[in-house]
């Protein structure tokens, strides 16, 4: 019998949740480990050669993996064409960095250009599993795609950390980076192997182009809004203030990569199957906002009260500089993870040039707010972060309202009930605190803190939440508990 697309969609966000779960539990470990060997100016370089690296990597594919996912109807000459485009750009890429690695090196303040070459060779390394990957995602092969992350970022951690007490220093983190790349690239291959033939067909490059075009160029700009802050720091604030900025940028990432993340690669190639119903677009945008914030509050509320205790288990006692910025940072987590399932809804749409100007605006109010912030320091920058990616949120709801049609007072009956309730919780949790604290040992502290916002919230969507949201909402949870035990009952079974 066939799967229909919520089933896939249900069962993709459990494997990648599932999945999502073993790999933080694996990035805290790498990160524990790694803030204990490494120096933040160590880290610092390697955070200002990532700056190159992502802004290049937008044009490694030129957008090709996203319009593959998109495409409707996908034909073998716009897989051989994709190949083709992608081992193209991936090249050039490379040469680009190789020739021009010291003007490059001199404008972010970066004084190793051999690092940014050899870092540069994951674009020759990735380009030949692109389609793969994009594949793997429009297939919805969920599970596959997971363990590929999970594997590659495995073979990360372990020579990463090998190295770095091998004393590599810096050099650790960006062979560990080339293995990573590389383990992933062997892995999709062998997954979803595609014929490599070099051609391109004129019909196929110009439709892949189209949206590609526009995806990309949405992307440079949030690319802009997401390592400008880095730049503005390493350029003012110096390598040693990025190392620590970083670090706190990384924590707030963590939740976000595993929520926002992980519904982004699931939801962008199923709402690109609903391309033209709303009602289906707005059941899935109203339910995945409420479902984000119930994520979201709690992990938010027990970071701002606990982020000292989180910071010394993570990174380690020589690493206070990061509890402030951390805590500023950790106020945007649900419109970080949200404007994710935003981005994916207007780029299923096919929307990427609506898209672009949205994010013009997001790259403006980072770089300017980012200079004002300067002159308090890294927090002073966490604060014009954390107001541009609120301010990126709303425009992108905005710009979702306009497109399939719905109220504001619609979503807002989805997620005021969460926020009161959320905000209660937050109260009673920092009137707690001090009991709290006076536990000794920060990880028990920290178990203490977590188990006692979880309860609060667990009573309250059973008995407040559940009741007063929307009754397609009951049924979304209802869908994917039944969904998930059927899953887990098979897997039992066999």
């Amino acid at each position: 019998m066939s799967i229909n697309y919520k089933e896939k969609a249900i069962l993709g966000i459990y494997w990648m949740s599932f999945m999502s779960i073993s790999n933080i539990v694996m990035k805290l470990l790498i990160t524990m480990v790694l803030s204990r060997l490494l120096s933040s100016y160590e880290f610092g370089v390697v955070a200002a050669i990532q700056i190159v690296i992502s802004f290049a990597d937008i044009f490694w594919m030129l957008g090709v993996g996203a319009a593959i996912v998109q495409k409707k109807v996908l034909s073998n000459d716009d897989i051989t064409t994709g190949n083709t485009l992608n081992i193209t750009f991936g090249l050039s890429i490379y040469a680009l960095i190789f020739v021009f690695a010291s003007a490059i090196a001199n404008f972010i303040g970066l004084d190793n250009i051999v690092m940014l070459r050899v870092l540069a060779v994951v674009f020759v390394i990735h380009s030949i599993s692109g389609v793969s990957e994009s594949l793997l995602q429009k297939e919805m092969d969920f599970k596959s795609i997971g363990i590929i992350n999970i594997l590659a970022l495995f073979f990360y951690g372990i020579s990463a950390s090998l190295l770095a007490l091998l004393n590599f220093g810096v050099w650790s983190l960006i062979i560990a980076q080339l293995l990573q790349v590389l383990v992933k690239t062997i892995l999709s291959l062998f997954r979803r192997p595609i014929k490599i033939t070099l051609a391109i067909k004129k019909k196929s490059a110009k439709e892949l182009m189209y949206f590609g075009t526009g995806f990309t160029l949405s992307k440079v700009f949030n690319n802009i809004a997401n390592q400008g802050d880095y730049f503005v720091v390493n350029r003012t604030l110096g390598v040693s203030a990025l190392g620590f900025y970083n670090r706190s940028y990384q924590l707030l990432m963590i939740p976000t990569n595993i929520i926002g993340t992980v519904m982004d690669q699931v939801l962008f190639p199923l709402l690109s199957k609903y391309q033209e119903v709303n009602e289906k677009l707005r059941y899935v945008f109203f339910n995945i906002n409420s479902l984000i914030a119930l994520i979201a509050f709690p992990v938010t509320i027990i970071s701002l009260i606990m982020s000292t205790e989180l910071v010394h288990i993570v990174l380690g006692n020589k690493w206070d500089s990061t509890i402030v910025p951390f805590r500023i940072l950790i106020i945007s987590l649900f419109f970080r993870m949200a404007y994710k399932i935003c981005d994916s809804l207007v780029r299923s749409l096919g929307a990427v040039y609506k898209r672009l100007w949205i994010q013009i605006i997001y790259a403006i109010t980072i770089i300017t707010g980012a200079f004002m912030g300067k002159e308090w320091g890294i927090n002073g920058v966490a604060a014009a972060v954390t107001t541009a990616i609120i301010i990126n949120y709303i425009l992108m709801t905005l710009l979702i309202m306009h497109m399939i049609k719905f109220k504001i007072t619609s979503l807002l009956s989805y997620l005021l009930p969460i926020i009161i309730v959320s905000g209660l919780i937050g109260g009673l949790s920092y009137l707690i605190s001090p009991l709290i604290m006076n536990v000794s040992g920060a990880f028990l502290r920290l178990v203490l803190m977590t188990l006692f916002v979880i309860l609060l919230y667990f009573m309250s969507f059973k008995y407040i939440i559940i009741r007063i949201l929307p009754k397609d909402f009951k049924e979304f949870i209802a869908t994917i508990i039944e969904t998930t035990l059927k899953k887990i009952k098979l897997r039992k079974t066999k």
